[in-house]
């Protein structure tokens, strides 16, 4: 597995799509901070400072949201870098190896999850890094419990490239071919976003009357467990209330197992020609 492991990442690294990610995530990490920097130039400062506005903060949590600029790039590309192992015939050189197939997607889930998530960190710390050269962290003197804020926050964006992680990994392992990968991944990101949305504006009409609590909760819930609406919600505050941990913790870590579990006997059975 370490041998495997070993030219996975040799594989990846030596990818120019992977040159093509780090670059993005340079351009990106620069252009957000300067933007929102032109665009308050002219308001107050004092509204600035206090953080009313933006921070630095906000920059460095908005730079691991899925829907947002290489949120979605990154693991596109990513795809296409992994697809490569079946369309030039590398997995069925490791099977001739004596690699068993589940350490082959373990391997690349391994790979997959390692570089997508150090990519995003790197490009969220170089936000935040610009963003402060205009903007200040927050709105407020910050302190030892906003320190454990950030590192849990951080922890469940790690939980959250688990899974997104794992749906590359799978779309790789049941798709027939890298285009279907893509729309695959596209579609699902867009899917569940745009649902998120629709929810998100029913229960700001329903909200309007008292009369509709069940339904109301019924909408929270399918909120919360759509990874890809509550991801947004992750570094937005001051501290986590238990059902906002469930929320955050649970959805992810079933649906990373699932996907994993669902790919590995999908590719067990795969006709590998």
């Amino acid at each position: 597995m370490t041998n495997l492991l070993k030219a996975d990442f040799k594989r990846v690294f030596k990818d120019k799509m992977l040159l093509v990610v780090g670059i993005l995530a340079v351009v990106f990490s620069v252009i957000t901070p300067v933007l929102y920097a032109l665009l308050f130039s002219g308001m107050d400062d004092s509204l600035v400072e206090l953080g009313l506005l933006v921070n630095a903060k906000g920059m460095f949590f908005d730079s691991f949201v899925p829907g947002n600029n290489l949120g979605l790039i990154a693991p596109v590309l990513l795809a296409i870098v992994l697809w490569k192992d079946f369309g030039q015939g590398t997995v069925r050189n490791k099977l001739v190896s004596g690699y068993s197939r589940t350490s082959i997607v373990l391997s690349m889930y391994t790979v997959c999850l390692t570089v997508l998530f150090v990519v995003m960190l790197l490009h969220a710390l170089l936000s935040l890094g610009i963003g402060r050269l205009f903007f200040p962290y927050q709105g407020y003197p910050f302190t030892w419990a906003d320190f454990g804020y950030f590192m849990a926050s951080l922890g469940l964006e790690l939980l959250v490239y688990l899974f997104m992680a794992a749906l590359v990994c799978w779309l790789c392992a049941v798709s027939k071919n890298v285009g279907l990968v893509i729309v695959g991944y596209v579609a699902i990101l867009m899917g569940l976003t745009m649902v998120a949305s629709i929810l998100q504006i029913c229960e700001l009409a329903l909200s309007v009357d008292e009369g509709h609590k069940t339904a109301l909760k019924i909408i929270e819930f399918l909120n919360g467990i759509n990874v890809f609406n509550s991801s947004m919600m992750i570094g937005k505050g001051t501290t986590y209330e238990a059902k906002d941990l469930l929320y955050h913790i649970i959805p992810p870590a079933v649906g990373t197992a699932a996907l994993l579990g669902h790919g590995l006997l999908k590719f067990n059975r795969k006709d590998l020609k």
